[in-house]
Parts: structure tokens; C-alpha cells; sequence
């Protein structure tokens, strides 16, 4: 779709380009780098914490030549909220999914495909393109700005826009600053407590060689979470059963404790010099750490194909089981796993900034390296008495629904209940490193006509490599619990809130025992002595360079002003990714190295308009062009074949012999987007706002997993899972945002202090799956991740001694995925159709508050995920609809007390 109001505003600004009158520098385009310090200070009139964070963030907002929405720390280590995301969810259009005790999964307008900075310059962790915005601790961060809308001077966006953190440094305060925080934290589910704690320490010196200022700052956050669901199978059983014929159940009810002990430690330091008021030479420094302990569970309750069934009660009006009790055919199953992880993550930088009269120049050059490690271990064990009693209801209506399952008849606490079965150790190393340099000029003309040219060019160059290790061993009957060198101890009961009854308690071993124990373990396993080395999957490089040429106008309309740019990037891509192709046959696994380059330029246009109707309302137009390269692992080349079924052995043309294999695909082309927005922006005051924004992205070739059958010349069919491009994709929609404090004529004096903060956005959306899924699934398809509802509501009060928010986060149901159903009463012949796992709508709460006795002290209080709302799911797993629940998630509430400090 074009929208010709844009085209016709953009008309004129491209006439306007060839004008040699002035402009704002590229910087000023946004005007306020972050809120005032001490605004008391200066005045007094007294300006609290909150109500400075939002004149700050509208300012930007308002002064943008971009759609951009940012958040401003409310003093030094206060944003709203713990981390980067959580706060980043509070803006219109941004979701983001709380798991593992924190928020993360950041979504701009429903897509992930977000580029991330870090002041300006592109941050990633391990052999990803992007950072996980949940390691940067509020503490650490300035600011948050999310660009909706890019322009060519930016970094290039991803189809869903760019992200980037700003962090303080030490000119931005007037003198030497001291400032931190410690807190204690508590996870409800898993019963824990843990500490934040930062230090800011800045210092700034006035010599006769100019202004130098330097600040490191460090911080610690624990995260001990332990999320727990219950899960029902998705592989449903048939069964002839006398009186009722054929009946559908699902196979397993399982039991599943995520947990883990994390945490985030970071320094960061920054270096400034000005020698003169046109001159300033940095240089800075970050790392970021990331540790991981997990000792997850997960205990499963086969329902069996051969057990004795009675009690069933079914779905009315289908043949699919809601209830039964189950005796014999099966063992309970179960896996403890202890899992080892660990980030590094370095980036340092020097740079320049030299301003005369209308020109400004930028220098940069930046080494990033990133290291992702992790070893995981699972032990397999199961129950030894099948005649344990089973009573299912994959559908409960108790609570808050889903499935579930209680076990009698068996002592569950005593582990001579349980034998040893199996053993698997894996385990991968990805690594990034590159180097990134731009130049870019910013000359100004004037106030009107064309008002500045800026022009840049970056370079960047990227060596990154993947390596993975997997084996495993099987278990002799008779290891039963008591035999081995282990200690044991039952599992936390988790699910508090919920209402259902449910066996929630069994006996593992563990973790620490597991790893002091390793060595026996293998070997009873039948595994060798030394763990398998890893192996590399994949390595490779990529270099990019980037040009771009963009003008701003400004003219008068009679009593209005339009301003705008007009700009385009280009972006020259090479890349060369080697792999190995690793094919099993009869026990034996061959590698044969395998390699692909690819080069590709894309050019990247933007175009907007600003009409300014009055000094507080104005009407924004932008048209860009934005793409999504593919991840490097997407891109592998390599393929791992898989031995061959057990019916190839007697007839390799039986219809069931299939040899089961996954892959990258070097195929892959980047995900490219057509974007046209327009707003309506009211600022009222300098604190409150009402915008209204429409949207529509012209989106190709989205990139999802997929399962197809290969017919191979040599190996047969294959049965292959790995990424493929979607045909075209829209997403078109509306965004409406308000905020402001209550100081309206007629309010009560009490009721001044009380603020509100309201957005909404409408997402439609759809896409077409890649070729090969088309003929099961055909037609235009919702996007995966993507809800068409998005809310957030917030109220808060602000005085000079007391703050307090309660902030509410909505999101309607969406796709979690696609994939192929495999029906058993298929075989292995028929692959089953593609059917969406959708998740249910859902909403979180989260509270916090600060009282300061002194300038100088906060004490504060914050609650996430007040209401502890379950996340629940489920799975179409027929063409004729039939759907069971899959996932009813509990996840943890989080509580904070601490104090900051700041002289």
C-alpha cells in the first residue's frame, strides 16, 4: 500500500534537498540528552523525580526528526523499573515476555527482528546479531530509546526498528558524583533470597588542558527463580475401547521445575576529555557477565497405550478423553538436569567529536568480543513399579485449567521407587569478535530550506563460530537410587496459587551430586571416561560497508513550519560460513566440510515529513525501507543425517523408512520491509501527551524452523528440519498513547500529584508460510509472537518525598509456533499437518514505590508479577480441530526492598 499524503509531502522535500539554507546538527535533532540533574538547584519550584523523566522523555520524543519513544532514568541508577526490558515494556507498541524470574523477549510492534546499541554502536552476544537487553541492569542505563521509524544516519534497523541504551558519562554531571544501591530479593516460588547491588563513582577535573572527567561503575544482580508447569503431551494415543469405540488421549501428563541460580555482573567505564568547546576526544569500556546454574526437573505420568482404563469421561460431543485413571502399561519417567552457563561480553571504544561553526564531525572505532558457554547434563531415571494408579484430567476445570495428574498406590518420596535409566551430556561454545568504525559530518546551513547535509560511512567486520558436543549412554537394569553414588532430595512443591490437586513432589538427585559424581556416572552409563570434545559446527566471517547521504528541510507554511529528511543507506553485505555435513550409518558418523559465500547490497531509503500546526501539535509522515539479515546459524550450511529408520534395515523402500536430519540453509535471503507510519502528536504540557499513530509494514520473506521429506539421491528421504523464508507479510495497525499528571482546572490540591500513563496498540497481521508447508497449511497465516491486543496502564504518584506506580502490562493470544503434528496413525510415511500452539492472553501487574527522607537517600519497595497469572497454551493437533491444553505456566512474583544513595 502508498499512502499518496505521504508521497506528497515527500515530494516537496526532495525539491526542497537541492536548497543551500540551514538546518539543526544531527545530534540536536533530539535536543535533551537526559533529565536535569538537580532542577532544585536552579529553582523553586519543586520538579519530583517522576514528573522529570517524563518532560525529559517527551521532549525527545517531540524534538525527533524519527518516530521514537525513550524512557529516562529518573535519577542515577532509577529507571522505572529493574532491568532494560521490564522498562522497555512499559512503551507503546513494545512487549515483552516475563520467564526465568525476569522480562525478556523484546517485540517492537510484535516482531523480535530488533538491531541493538549501546551508545550508538551495534552490541551482540556470542555468535548473535543482537544483545539480550535483560543484561543491562536499570542501574547502569541513562536512557532507552526505541526508533520506530529510521533514517540513514542510524545504524540500520531491523524490520522492527532499533533499540539503542544509553549509559552516563562523567561531563554529562557538574561535579564529582558518588552514588548506588543495594537491595534484597525474594522469589516467592522458589523460596529464595538474592541481592542487587550497584556503585556509580564519577569524577570531573578542570585542568589548563580542558574539562576530563572520568566514571566506572559496576553492579550485581541474583536472579533464583523457579518456574513451574504442568504440561500435557501433544503425541495423542488412538484406542478401541468397549462401549465408547475408538477414543484420543494425550500420551503423558508431565510435571516440569525450571530452575536456576543467575547472575549479572558489569562494569562499565567511560573516559572524556574537552580541550576546547569544539574539541572532545572518549573512550569507554563495558562488560557484561552473564552465570548460570540450572538444576531444572521434570517428572512425566505416562498414561500408556496398553494401560487398563476405567473412569473415562470424554469431551461431550467428541471421542477425546477429558478424564481417566490409568493402571499398569506404564512407568513414570523423569530427568533432572544440571546445567552449567556463562557469558563474557567486552566492548571497549575511542572516539572524537570536533564541532566549528556549522560543521560537526564524528569519529568511532570499536572491538567487541563475546563468548557464550554452556555444559548440560540430564540423568535419566524412572519408577519401578508400573502398577502405579494414574488419574488424569488433561482438561481440568479446577483453577486455571489445563492438564493434570496424581499418582497413588506409590510412595513417591522414597527413592528406592526409582532406578537410573540413562545418562546425556552436551553442550556448545559460540563466539563473536569484530571490529566497527564510522565517520560521519553534520554540516549546517540554516534555519530554513536545507538546513544540514549529513553523510557517513562505517565499516565493521565479523568473525564468529559455533562448536557443540552431544553423547549419551544407556543405563543396565537394577541401578536403583539407593546403589548409586548419589544424594537425593525432593523436588520444591512450586505451583503456589494454584488450586488444582496434582502430584507435585518426587524424589531426583541432586545437582551438585551429579557433578561430583559425573565419572561414575558415565561409566555406568557405558559412556568412555573423558567427555567428548566439542566439534565445530560452523565458523565463518562477514564484512559490511555502509554509506549514507541525507538532507533535512524546514520551511515555513504561513503560520506553520514542515520539517523533515530526506535520506538514503546503502549496505554492502559479504559473508562466508563453513560448515560439516555429518552423516550416521550403522553406528559410524562421517564428516565432510562444506562452505558457502553470499554478497548482497541493500539500499535503504527514508523519507519523512514533520508538520508542526501549533507549538504543541503536530502531524508526522515517514516512509523507510528496512531489512533483517538472517542469523548466522540460520545461514550454516551444514547438514546432520541421521541413522536410518528401523524399517529401512529390512526395505529401504518401505514407505516408513525415513532418516531424520537437520540443517541451516545458505538459501536464505534477509527479511526486507516496506514501512509507512504516520502520527498525531499533542503535547499538552511538558509532562502529559496524547498521540495517535497508524502503521502498515510490507514485509518479505519472514524466517521460521520447518520439517519437510527430501528425497535424496543417495541417502533416501529425509525427513529435514531447518529455516526457510515465508512468501509476502503485512502488518498494518494503530497506536494511541496518553499520559499526564492530573493537574487539570478543578482537581483538588490532594489529587495534583496523581498521574496516568495509557497506551494501546492494534497489530493485524499475517504472512505467507514458506512453499513447501503451503499445501497443509495454505493461505495467509497469523505472524508467530505476534498479538493483535497490546496494552499498558499505569498510575503513579509523585511528590518531593513519596513515589509510588502501579503498572498493568496486557497482551492478547498469539501463535508461539508452527510445526508439523505427527500422528502416530499415520507412521513415519505421512508427515502430519502444520498447526499453530497458541498462547491465551494474559496480563501483569507490577508495583514499586520510594520514599526519601533526605535528598540524598531513597529507600525503596517493588513487586513483579503482583497477580502471578498463569501463562497457558494450547495445540490444535488435527485437521478437524481437536485441541487439548499443552503448557499451564506458573511463573515467579518477585520482591524487592533496598536503599539508594547518591552525593
Amino acid at each position: 500500500m502508498r499512502i499518496s499524503i505521504i508521497l506528497a509531502c515527500t515530494t516537496s522535500a526532495l525539491a526542497l534537498v537541492a536548497i543551500p539554507t540551514g538546518a539543526m546538527a544531527q545530534d540536536e535533532t533530539v535536543t535533551v540528552d537526559s533529565a536535569p540533574e538537580d532542577p532544585s538547584e536552579q529553582e523553586e519550584i519543586v520538579i519530583t523525580a517522576i514528573q522529570r523523566s517524563l518532560e525529559t522523555s517527551q521532549a525527545i520524543k517531540q524534538d525527533s526528526d524519527q518516530i521514537v519513544d525513550s524512557i529516562v532514568a529518573e535519577d542515577i541508577g532509577k529507571l522505572p523499573d529493574v532491568t532494560a526490558t521490564e522498562s522497555l515494556a512499559r512503551i507503546t507498541g513494545v512487549q515483552v515476555d516475563f520467564a526465568n524470574g525476569t522480562a525478556a523477549g523484546t517485540r517492537v510492534r510484535g516482531l523480535p527482528d530488533i538491531t541493538t546499541t549501546y551508545n550508538g554502536r551495534e552490541l551482540f552476544t556470542g555468535q548473535g546479531r543482537a544483545v539480550a537487553l535483560q543484561d543491562f541492569p536499570s542501574s547502569s542505563i541513562a536512557r532507552l530509546d526505541v526508533y520506530k521509524s529510521g533514517s540513514a544516519n542510524l545504524l540500520e534497523p531491523g524490520i522492527a526498528g532499533l533499540i539503542d541504551v544509553r549509559a552516563r558519562k562523567p561531563l554529562d554531571f557538574k561535579g564529582d558524583r558518588i552514588a548506588g544501591g543495594i537491595s534484597g530479593v525474594h522469589w516467592r516460588q522458589s523460596q529464595k533470597l538474592g541481592v542487587d547491588a550497584n556503585l556509580l563513582i564519577s569524577k570531573r577535573w578542570d585542568t589548563g588542558i580542558g574539562d576530563i572527567g572520568f566514571l566506572i561503575e559496576g553492579s550485581y544482580t541474583d536472579i533464583k527463580f523457579l518456574d513451574s508447569s504442568r504440561n500435557v503431551s501433544q503425541q495423542i494415543l488412538s484406542r478401541n475401547v468397549a462401549g465408547l469405540g475408538t477414543i484420543r488421549y494425550p500420551s503423558f501428563v508431565n510435571i516440569n521445575y525450571n530452575s536456576a541460580d543467575r547472575y549479572r555482573p558489569s562494569v562499565a567505564t567511560a573516559l572524556q576529555w574537552r580541550p576546547s568547546t569544539e574539541l572532545e576526544f572518549y573512550a569507554d569500556f563495558l562488560f557484561q557477565g552473564y552465570r548460570n546454574t540450572g538444576f531444572g526437573s521434570n517428572f512425566q505420568v505416562n498414561s500408556g497405550q496398553q494401560a487398563n482404563l476405567t473412569d473415562i469421561v470424554l469431551i461431550p460431543g467428541t471421542n477425546q478423553v477429558k478424564s481417566m485413571t490409568a493402571a499398569a502399561g506404564a512407568f513414570p519417567t523423569g530427568v533432572q538436569r544440571a546445567i552449567d552457563a556463562w557469558t563474557d561480553t567486552y566492548q571497549a571504544g575511542v572516539g572524537f567529536i570536533w564541532r566549528r561553526d556549522g560543521l560537526r564531525i564524528t569519529g568511532d572505532v570499536a572491538f567487541t568480543d563475546s563468548t557464550f558457554t554452556q555444559d548440560a547434563l540430564n540423568f535419566n531415571f524412572s519408577g519401578i513399579v508400573p502398577q502405579a494408579t494414574r488419574t488424569f484430567d488433561f482438561d481440568t476445570d479446577q483453577g486455571v485449567g489445563g492438564g493434570t495428574t496424581v499418582v497413588t498406590d506409590v510412595n513417591l518420596s522414597d527413592p528406592s521407587r526409582y532406578r537410573m535409566t540413562g545418562l546425556g551430556q552436551n553442550g556448545s561454545r559460540a563466539h563473536g569478535r569484530d571490529w566497527q568504525g564510522r565517520l560521519d559530518l553534520d554540516y549546517r546551513f540554516g534555519p530554513r530550506g536545507l538546513t544540514n547535509v549529513q553523510a557517513g560511512v562505517r565499516f565493521n567486520t565479523r568473525d564468529f563460530d559455533q562448536s557443540n558436543y552431544s553423547e549419551s549412554g544407556v543405563a543396565p537394569a537394577g541401578q536403583f537410587f539407593p546403589l548409586l553414588p548419589l544424594d537425593y532430595t525432593s523436588t520444591s512443591p512450586g505451583f503456589r496459587g494454584d488450586a488444582v490437586e496434582i502430584t507435585r513432589t518426587f524424589v531426583t538427585p541432586t545437582p551438585e551430586s551429579l557433578r561430583a559424581n559425573l565419572a561414575a556416572l558415565r561409566a555406568i552409563a557405558g559412556m568412555s571416561a573423558e567427555r567428548a570434545p566439542l566439534e565445530e559446527v560452523y565458523f565463518g566471517k562477514e564484512k559490511t560497508y555502509a554509506g549514507y547521504l541525507q538532507g533535512r528541510y524546514a520551511f515555513d507554511l504561513g503560520s506553520m513550519t514542515l520539517d523533515g529528511l530526506v535520506g538514503l543507506r546503502a549496505v554492502r553485505t559479504e559473508n562466508e560460513i563453513n560448515g560439516f555435513d555429518r552423516v550416521t550409518t550403522g553406528g559410524v558418523t562421517t564428516v565432510v566440510p562444506v562452505s558457502n559465500s553470499n554478497s548482497y547490497t541493500d539500499f535503504l531509503p527514508n523519507i519523512s515529513a514533520r508538520l508542526r500546526i501549533t507549538p504543541k501539535l503536530q502531524l508526522r509522515l515517514a516512509y523507510t525501507e528496512t531489512r533483517t539479515r538472517p542469523g548466522f546459524g540460520d545461514l550454516n550450511p551444514s547438514l546432520t543425517i541421521g541413522a536410518p529408520s528401523t524399517t529401512c534395515n529390512t526395505d529401504p523402500n518401505d514407505p516408513d523408512c525415513v532418516r531424520v536430519s537437520n540443517g541451516g540453509n545458505s538459501d536464505l535471503d534477509p527479511i526486507r520491509s516496506h514501512n509507512y507510519d504516520a502520527s498525531l502528536e499533542w503535547y499538552f504540557t511538558r509532562s502529559g501527551s496524547l498521540t495517535f499513530g497508524v502503521f502498515n509494514r510490507d514485509v518479505t520473506g519472514f524466517i521460521s524452523d520447518f520439517t519437510t521429506d527430501v528425497e535424496d539421491a543417495e541417502f533416501g528421504r529425509l525427513r529435514v528440519t531447518r529455516p526457510f523464508n515465508g512468501g509476502e507479510g503485512r502488518l498494518r495497525g494503530l497506536e494511541a498513547a496518553f499520559r499526564s499528571f492530573l493537574r487539570f482546572p478543578g482537581v483538588p490540591d490532594w489529587a495534583r500529584n496523581f498521574g496516568v500513563l495509557a497506551n494501546y496498540t492494534y497489530i493485524d497481521h499475517e504472512s505467507e508460510l514458506p512453499q513447501a508447508l503451503a499445501e497443509t497449511l495454505p493461505g495467509k497465516q497469523r505472524l508467530a509472537g505476534v498479538s493483535n491486543h497490546i496494552a499498558n496502564a499505569g498510575i503513579f504518584y509523585d511528590s518531593r518525598f513519596f513515589s509510588a506506580r502501579a503498572s498493568y502490562n496486557y497482551r492478547s493470544d498469539y501463535v508461539v509456533e508452527y510445526n508439523r503434528v505427527n500422528d502416530p496413525a499415520l507412521g513415519n510415511a505421512v508427515l502430519g499437518p502444520t498447526l499453530p500452539i497458541i498462547e491465551d492472553g494474559r496480563g501483569t501487574l507490577d508495583i514499586n514505590a520510594t520514599l526519601e527522607p533526605t535528598r540524598n537517600v531513597t529507600l525503596a519497595f517493588s513487586v513483579a508479577n503482583v497477580l502471578g497469572a498463569a501463562a497457558t497454551n494450547q495445540r490444535q493437533f488435527n485437521t478437524e480441530g481437536q485441541i487439548y491444553p499443552w503448557q499451564t505456566r506458573f511463573l515467579e512474583t518477585v520482591y524487592r526492598v533496598g536503599v539508594r544513595f547518591r552525593f
